[in-house]
């Protein structure tokens, strides 16, 4: 006999009995789509975050002063002249009351230098950001974010109109496109001379930020802007530090390592009904062989061999798992697309996805049929004709 005729008996067969097979891919079709579904959503929302923490630059460190007084603007100067140093800007940090047409709303202040839109690169969505030249520096003008707006109640035809700040009128010149990503908030972003005559003493800043000529520089540029600050400063241990250095390529690192190692978790876990679904593939194969012995008796009895039977029973096996993992794996796309619209992340599919998923099924029927084949395989053609 033939493969190909080995498998079209093997296809007749699972037809033949259509419920039952239905029945015995079901724990398979369940394995498969939700690996496949958790697969996919996790790495599309990994992909989400990556893409967010793009957008806040992989080449960018940051150092945060944890006292008023622990960073100056004498600092960003020298930072700027450390190499592989591209740009740095500075931000001057506190709360405060905004309102606008009877609407009160408890902001973040954040007063800017020049060159900080070139680092932060924010998106605009309405009007126009700060002023980057010299004499437009002591200019009472703000930026909102698009929290903030909301809190407000400014929307796209009050550009121009005028908010108040701690009780000081500022005109809103531009409204940003950052309601979702990270860094979101209700910040209310203004010059950093108006800010200091506002609420922040010179020459104190709050956070320098740091652009370092490529994300490989990123490293060297920070070892060298904690030792700067440790030997300007003079601070020894790191309890006594009164700043802290944060650049986003580390943290993309960390995100990409807890993401990923949650998907594997999740996976493996739903894995779990793929062994389940192959255990009742062998349940049912070993049901088969019994309830067909006297069929393999008369095959047996008529010339065929132990390894004909037994390639014919792995194969139905295989089948069973392969059909339920193609559907498994429909249902999985299916889901992880309506999910991704859901969730709001771009919908991803790894192709190597759907081929762990297609192996991965054919594997659990080859392991889990082995058994019930050599069963039917071994078994003896006068004993086999005499089983009732």
């Amino acid at each position: 006999m033939t493969f190909a005729l080995l498998l079209r008996l093997a296809t007749q067969r699972i037809w033949a009995s259509k419920l039952r097979s239905a029945l015995t891919m079901l724990g398979i079709v369940i394995g498969v789509s939700a690996v496949v579904t958790l697969i996919s959503v996790g790495q599309g929302a990994q992909q989400g975050i990556n893409d967010s923490l793009a957008d806040l630059g992989a080449n960018q460190i940051s150092v945060t002063s944890t006292t008023p007084d622990g960073l100056q603007d004498q600092d960003m100067d020298n930072i700027a002249t450390i190499q592989g140093v591209s740009r740095v800007s500075s931000e001057v940090r506190s709360n405060g009351d905004a309102s606008f047409e009877g609407n009160d709303a408890r902001v973040s202040l954040i007063g800017v230098s020049p060159g900080y839109e070139a680092i932060a690169t924010p998106t605009v969505g309405s009007g126009r950001f700060l002023p980057e030249n010299q004499a437009a520096q002591s200019s009472r003008v703000a930026v909102l974010s698009a929290i903030a707006a909301s809190d407000l109640g400014v929307g796209f035809d009050d550009l121009g109109s005028e908010i108040r700040v701690n009780g000081v009128a500022f005109q809103v010149i531009g409204v940003l496109d950052d309601a979702e990503g990270f860094g979101g908030g209700g910040n209310v972003l203004m010059t950093q001379t108006a800010a200091r005559s506002l609420y922040a003493k010179s020459p104190y800043v709050s956070v320098i930020n740091i652009q370092a000529v490529d994300k490989e520089a990123v490293a060297a540029v920070e070892s060298s802007v904690e030792s700067y600050l440790r030997v300007s400063k003079g601070f020894v241990d790191d309890d006594d530090a009164e700043f802290i250095i944060f650049n986003q390529a580390a943290l993309q690192d960390a995100v990409n390592t807890v993401t990923g190692t949650l998907s594997l978790f999740i996976t493996a876990i739903a894995g779990i009904s793929l062994v389940v679904g192959g255990i009742g593939i062998m349940n049912i194969m070993l049901v088969s062989v019994r309830e067909r012995t006297r069929e393999i008796g008369v095959r047996r009895a008529i010339g065929a061999t132990q390894g004909q039977i037994l390639t014919q029973f792995l194969l139905e096996a295989v089948l069973l798992s392969v059909l339920g993992g193609l559907i498994g794996l429909i249902i999985g796309l299916v889901s992880s697309f309506g999910l991704a619209q859901l969730g709001g992340w771009d919908f991803f599919i790894d192709p190597g996805t759907v081929a762990l998923a297609l192996g991965f099924s054919a594997f659990v029927g080859i392991v889990f049929g082995v058994w019930p084949a050599r069963t039917a395989g071994k078994l003896q053609p006068v004993e086999a004709l005499r089983f009732e």
